[in-house]
């Protein structure tokens, strides 16, 4: 999906819910979400956004106010991750799909994966008063790279002694 087609469509979702819970229509949301379509990464931060931002006057409450108003509108996603600090980042939940990432908790590298097992035991998976759209898996660890670094440095360590 283009950046124009994701800001075409979350403008409509938008404009349905504003006027489902009859709220106002301002120039600042419209804004924020062209900026947002255009930030070509599948999962970003307010830094990414906050960098656009600078070109029009929009203020950084506006920015927050109006990330949470597309979250409640099911625009975006909200991610919450810890990488040693919390970090806010936002997904698009227009073009979503189900997912499965390992993220190394000393990098913080990501790799897609796919695990027919967990993909066939989620999609079967009943669920009281809830119907599930899609699904994200992550699985947290130490990445091959960083796992050998720590093999290698404690291996120094104990040549030396220390």
């Amino acid at each position: 999906m283009t950046s124009v087609e994701r800001y075409e469509k979350a403008l409509g979702v938008l404009d349905e819910y504003i006027r489902a819970h009859k709220l106002r229509h301002t120039f600042e949301r419209e804004a924020l979400l062209k900026i947002i379509a255009e930030v070509n990464k599948p999962i970003f931060t307010v830094h990414d956004i906050d960098a656009k931002r600078e070109d029009q006057h929009i203020s950084v409450p506006t920015l927050y106010n109006s990330l949470n108003l597309f979250v409640s509108a099911r625009i975006l996603y909200k991610l919450e991750r810890t990488h040693g600090v919390q970090v806010e980042q936002y997904k698009w939940a227009l073009d979503a799909k189900d997912s499965m990432r390992v993220i190394c908790t000393r990098c913080g590298r990501e790799a897609n994966f796919n695990d027919p097992a967990v993909n066939r035991i989620l999609h079967e998976r009943k669920y009281a008063n809830f119907i599930p759209a899609h699904f994200s898996v992550y699985v947290y660890g130490v990445c091959k790279t960083c796992r050998r670094l720590l093999i290698q440095r404690n291996s120094e360590q104990m040549v030396n002694g220390k």
